[in-house]
């Protein structure tokens, strides 16, 4: 009877013992939700978690935290710190964070100056090992923007290829625009240098003056009044 007690209080022990571990598993779960949570506002972005070693025993926390490890980047290669406060334990599990990077490229050969339309670009996927700091992500940045210089079908769009069209060109006749309080008056005179909207340029009137404005993206000079 004695050795039948013993064996029982011995089993009940070994289970009190694995019941205060801590579940891997579900520490895994928890990680697995955090990482999904901080990826939902980029859809381009996947993750691949790591796991546990089973032969690992903790004590079972009631309220396990969990984040990115100090100085971790929440891309590539990374760390996830998973922690209890009482009882104290910290542990870290990797993740792997791959993200679809996209950009835009020509859809065909153009030359300096020329103006970009919607047909004129694509998004397509950046490929591994290209740097895509300066790349162009969003058709708004580059339609009716002018290329500085030529490039071929295919080539990725970079921030300094495009800029804003000259709309007023050297010696074009250009209506000259000075508005006040409850005015506007108008004139014509003749730009002396090339411009884009926002550009100040010099324009020499019928009596010989020469006047300086801003010049608007339908190519009207705007004086200071």
């Amino acid at each position: 009877m004695k050795r039948i007690l013993l064996f029982f209080l011995l089993g009940f022990l070994s289970l009190s013992a694995l019941a205060a571990n801590q579940d891997l598993a579900s520490l895994e779960q928890l990680a697995r939700g955090f990482v999904q949570g901080e990826l939902s506002q980029r859809p381009g972005a996947s993750f691949k978690l790591g796991h546990f070693d089973r032969r690992l025993v903790v004590p079972a926390c009631p309220d396990p935290q969990v984040g990115w490890s100090n100085s971790a980047v929440p891309t590539g290669n990374t760390y996830l710190d998973l922690s209890c406060f009482s009882p104290s334990w910290r542990l870290r599990l990797p993740v792997s964070i791959k993200e679809l990077r996209m950009g835009l490229v020509l859809t065909r050969p153009m030359q300096p100056g020329d103006v970009l339309g919607e047909d004129d670009v694509r998004l397509a996927q950046l490929p591994d090992g290209v740097a895509g700091g300066d790349i162009l992500t969003d058709p708004s940045q580059v339609v009716g923007q002018a290329l500085t210089s030529g490039a071929g079908a295919g080539i990725w769009l970079r921030s300094f290829m495009v800029r804003p069209p000259i709309v007023v060109k050297m010696n074009q006749r250009v209506r000259v625009v000075v508005s006040g309080d409850g005015f506007d008056v108008e004139a014509e005179g003749t730009a002396i240098a090339n411009g884009r909207a926002g550009d100040i340029v010099p324009v020499r009137m019928p009596n010989g003056q020469v006047l300086r404005g801003t010049v608007d993206e339908n190519g009207i000079v705007n004086l200071p009044n």
